[in-house]
């Protein structure tokens, strides 16, 4: 929940919020904030999205927010600037943290960085959800970047994973900022399950003389996701890093893309097929089955009913296996950015995820 949100000048930012928390001095209200978070998007359609994004990262951690939205089509130079409270959690002692809002259209875009720093807490980390593109040249990126500790970007704004993966490596290298994305989060609980189910020596073993792998997910798009593969590629591209796999071509073919790789000189082959389910999250991986050369078979099935479980079943030529069943934690919205807030530095299997998308230049695939 937040306070109503209160316009004042730039300039009086910091009095109003002052005001507002004098105003709760009676109440059971608790000031708190572990750190600066910095939002940066276009003002469009996605734009409540972003908001609720960051409201329910305030639910779980308060921190200070600033959300900025720039108005690109406007022809009109305009700024406006708004403060609210945003409660972090509720109970017989509130915790609240500020919210400040900051719009801008024309030549006043270039005064954001400008009215951010003075309103960053200092000795608190600063994290930045870069919620555009980053492949496009953006001033402000850059300058915002500057003083950030962590740069959390979200795949689905961009129209090129390989470009997106160049970016992304390309930003590390030059600022060593650390780096996260939304969608590679989103699939951390299918990277902890396929680590544990494949864990011993022999099942590992196993998997490493797949055959084909076909990943399932939901290609149903919404209002703000429209490339619903993102997730379903980075599984593929994580499992070929981890097992030494080389890529070879890519072909797509009504909507299912397949994958060639080689090891040790034998082929696999890995489909990602689309399903179409309104109901659920758009690029939610619905299964993932390995067939290996030896006839084992390892099937991982979401319950569609409740879509936090997963069931493995485990066969081979001479024997089946009991399913085991694998829970992942509910799918809330700001969940996997408050993954990203969590985690220290940056991901090695992430960065080698990247460096692998980026060598396979599908540009048409996704």
């Amino acid at each position: 929940m937040a306070t109503s949100l209160h316009t004042v000048k730039p300039e009086l930012i910091q009095q109003e919020l002052n005001r507002i928390w004098e105003s709760l001095e009676t109440t059971n209200t608790t000031r708190a904030c572990l750190f600066n978070l910095v939002f940066y998007t276009e003002r469009n359609h996605r734009t409540a999205y972003i908001q609720r994004i960051a409201q329910s990262v305030v639910k779980r951690f308060p921190a200070r927010v600033i959300f900025v939205a720039a108005n690109k089509d406007s022809k009109e130079d305009y700024l406006k600037t708004d403060v609210s409270i945003l409660n972090s959690s509720t109970g017989e002692n509130d915790v609240a943290c500020d919210f400040i809002q900051i719009e801008a259209g024309g030549s006043s875009q270039q005064r954001i960085p400008f009215l951010i720093l003075p309103h960053l807490i200092s000795d608190l980390p600063v994290y930045l959800v870069w919620a555009e593109d980053p492949c496009l040249d953006d001033p402000l990126f850059q300058q915002l970047a500057k003083f950030s500790h962590r740069v959390i970007f979200d795949s689905e704004t961009s129209e090129s994973l390989t470009y997106f993966a160049a970016s992304l490596l390309h930003h590390k290298t030059y600022t060593q900022t650390d780096i996260a994305d939304l969608n590679w989060a989103r699939i951390e609980t299918w990277r902890d399950m396929l680590s544990s189910a494949f864990y011993s020596e022999d099942r590992l073993n196993k998997i490493r003389q797949a055959q084909t792998i076909k990943i399932i997910y939901n290609a149903q798009e919404s209002a703000f996701f429209c490339h619903t593969q993102i997730q379903s590629f980075y599984v593929q591209a994580w499992l070929a890093c981890q097992l030494d796999w080389a890529f070879e071509s890519a072909t797509k073919e009504k909507g299912e893309i397949s994958l060639f790789y080689t090891s040790s000189q034998l082929p696999i082959r890995i489909d990602l097929t689309q399903a179409s389910y309104p109901q659920l999250p758009p690029g939610l991986i619905l299964s993932l089955e390995v067939t290996t050369r030896d006839g084992d078979h390892f099937q991982f099935q979401r319950n569609l009913e409740s879509i936090h479980q997963i069931t493995l079943i485990a066969s081979s030529k001479d024997r089946c296996e009991m399913p085991c069943n694998y829970i992942f934690a509910k799918a809330e919205s700001g969940h996997s950015l408050v993954k990203e807030i969590c985690h220290r530095g940056t991901s090695e299997h992430f960065l080698k995820v990247l460096s692998h998308l980026k060598q396979m230049n599908m540009q048409d695939l996704c």
